[in-house]
């Protein structure tokens, strides 16, 4: 599913740009929404007042095309599809850069600090299937990133990585989109894989009710239960016969999850 037109907003109809499901570790592509594509933006110094998400500010494909802005205000109607009712709703940011302040219609649902990395935020009590809300970012890109991670980007003071620097990456410059996911789910997963006899994994669950939900990982047609407590899982997938990855024979293993409450997963 890619971004529903919005007769209300004129904004949510362009087309979406990066339009593929955006974390493929994680697929929940069955049940998603894009949120990639113009937004309205409103700067200090008298920016555009559109940008195209997801590309940092200081790139023309932003239609910004702005260097050294520190502070910015994203915003756009967005609508969570009526059929998504009875499931949780999550806002998913790919990565902002640095600190993103997140609402919707007023209310604040979350902050984040950290230039690349993604983080979520459940909407599910302030934006309900069926109805619109205007969801803004507000967002700081401190020029001067001496006391941040922020790799190879310019700083203004100078850092003594500057010579061989590049132009900041500041705002929204990663996807956003919505997700349903069940009543309750995995919000973390771990997967090692560093042995030939199978994988452990690992993960904390979310929603309503994490502390008695079931657990089940699917890998290569093999269900295994996966112990709770606490709203956490662990357990070891089992590989009887490893398949070893090479150029020739490039396997990969998919595992599936399902999380569901009482004693039988609902997905």
């Amino acid at each position: 599913m890619t971004i529903a037109e919005n007769a209300a907003d004129p904004i949510a109809a362009e087309a979406v740009p990066r339009p593929g499901y955006p974390r493929p570790d994680r697929d929940r592509s069955a049940r998603w929404l894009s949120l990639n594509g113009p937004w309205r933006f409103a700067a200090d110094d008298g920016a555009p007042e559109s940008i195209t998400v997801p590309f940092a500010w200081e790139t023309a494909a932003s239609g910004v095309h702005r260097t050294w802005l520190e502070h910015g205000v994203y915003a756009r109607t967005v609508t969570v599809p009526a059929e998504w009712a009875g499931h949780r709703v999550v806002l998913c940011f790919g990565a902002v850069h640095h600190r993103a302040v997140v609402s919707i219609d007023g209310t604040r649902v979350g902050s984040h600090v950290g230039g690349h990395s993604s983080f979520e935020f459940d909407v599910t009590d302030v934006l309900a299937p069926g109805r619109s809300g205007e969801l803004t970012v507000e967002v700081e890109a401190p020029a001067d990133k001496r006391e941040i991670p922020h790799g190879k980007q310019r700083s203004i003071p100078r850092d003594d990585y500057d010579g061989v620097s590049f132009t900041p990456t500041s705002g929204i410059w990663q996807s956003v989109w919505l997700e349903a996911r069940g009543r309750t789910y995995a919000a973390e997963v771990s997967v090692r894989g560093d042995s030939l006899t199978g994988f452990d994994i690992a993960g904390e669950l979310a929603g309503d009710a994490p502390d008695t939900a079931v657990v089940v990982a699917t890998l290569e047609g093999r269900e295994t239960v996966l112990p709770v407590r606490d709203g956490r899982f662990s357990g070891r997938l089992e590989v009887p016969s490893p398949r070893l990855w090479s150029p020739e024979s490039p396997h990969l293993y998919a595992i599936a999850l399902r999380v569901g409450e009482g004693t039988t997963p609902t997905g």
